[in-house]
């Protein structure tokens, strides 16, 4: 460059500088993760690449929003704190109104402060407001002390590619930590979920199946309450939904022997184990469990009829069950159980339950049915 004009030795020094500066700024987005180390050099390169005296990052304090100087690079300790208030006083207000400040001179500073006569004073001054999630939350700051020339346009669009380079290092950082914090989350659940599983593996086969059979009653009544029905075991007030699904052709070839209805009724059997009826009449019932009895297997059951009384404590006989095939929409896991030894007064409150909520639940007619004269 020996024999090229000052003016393009000047250009061309200034663009070697900044592919320098913009070379280290990737390196450093590449090795950290943290914003820290980037915005430091940042602060740096800004000071070396615009010929400043001194570069500032000020950061927002959240408690009384009011801008603190995080990274500052001077070329003399001297100039470290010469004009700090007036150059915060304006990054102040670049922040307030979003938008960058470019004081070219003496002549630009009468604005916001009297400008006096000193020995070591700022001669030309720009701030850029930086930004992350869209939330202003810092300057960046340039300023010359006691020089002769000035920052113009040309700077101000140096010293925004910087500011966007901030911006970026702390968006970035903001995601790392989204990305830890959820990492974290997922370590804390997995061991969570672990500790879980190795208290199931030592519960009894009994409790175990307890579990499993509120799962199935959980997935099958979405709209029953959890409060209530943990309530029901005590007050007997059973929660109930109309319009459940009734598996087909479960109860064989009698199943329309007696009048039933579509309704929802918890049952205790066996002592332990709670299920739920998906169809019941006066001689019978669906019961939708996990784990289903053997065929001919007889048991005491309770029906937790939803009238208000006690529950009705009767013996039961399997006379189908779905324990081993497989379960479809249409064919849930359960077994259809006969009531035996069903006192007078019992079938009473089962066919009076029956009765009224077929009065207030009436059965919609078919198409076929609507259409028929």
């Amino acid at each position: 460059m020996g024999g090229m004009p000052k003016g393009l030795k000047d250009t061309a020094a200034h663009i070697e500088r900044l592919e320098t500066a913009f070379f280290k700024i990737g390196a450093a987005f590449s090795n950290h993760k943290e914003a820290t180390p980037i915005l430091e050099l940042i602060t740096r390169e800004s000071l070396h690449c615009l010929r400043a005296n001194r570069s500032t990052i000020f950061f927002m304090d959240p408690q009384n929003e009011n801008l603190k100087a995080k990274y500052t690079h001077a070329v003399s300790p001297l100039h470290r704190q010469v004009g700090i208030v007036e150059e915060r006083q304006i990054a102040q207000k670049a922040l307030k109104e979003k938008k960058p400040f470019l004081l070219e001179g003496p002549e630009d500073f009468s604005d916001f402060f009297k400008y006096e006569e000193r020995e070591n004073k700022i001669t030309s001054l720009m701030s850029i407001p930086l930004f992350c999630k869209g939330k202003g939350i810092g300057v960046l700051s340039v300023v010359l002390i006691n020089e002769r020339y000035r920052f113009d346009e040309k700077s101000l669009r140096s010293l925004s590619t910087f500011a966007n380079f901030s911006s970026a290092a702390l968006e970035m950082a903001g995601l790392f930590e989204e990305v830890q914090k959820w990492n974290s989350c997922r370590i804390s659940y997995e061991q969570y979920l672990d500790k879980i599983l190795n208290q199931l593996q030592g519960l009894s086969e009994r409790e175990q199946q307890r579990i499993n059979t509120h799962i199935v009653m959980v997935q099958a009544e979405g709209k029953v309450d959890e409060a209530e029905f943990l309530a029901s075991k005590t007050n007997h007030t059973v929660p109930w939904i109309k319009g459940a699904i009734i598996p087909k052709g479960e109860l064989g070839a009698d199943r329309r022997k007696d009048e039933r209805i579509e309704v929802t009724v918890h049952v205790e059997f066996d002592e332990e184990y709670w299920g739920i009826t998906k169809d019941l009449s006066k001689g019978g019932a669906f019961v939708l469990t996990s784990d289903p009895m053997d065929l001919e297997d007889e048991f005491a059951i309770k029906l937790y009829v939803p009238d208000g009384q006690d529950p009705i404590a009767v013996s039961g006989k399997v006379i189908w069950t779905n324990k081993y095939g497989k379960e479809n929409k249409n064919l849930r896991r359960g077994m259809g159980v006969r009531f035996l030894g069903l006192q007078g007064n019992e079938q009473a409150r089962i066919e009076g339950f029956i009765k009224e909520y077929k009065a207030k639940n009436p059965v919609i007619k078919s198409k076929s049915q609507r259409l028929s004269p």
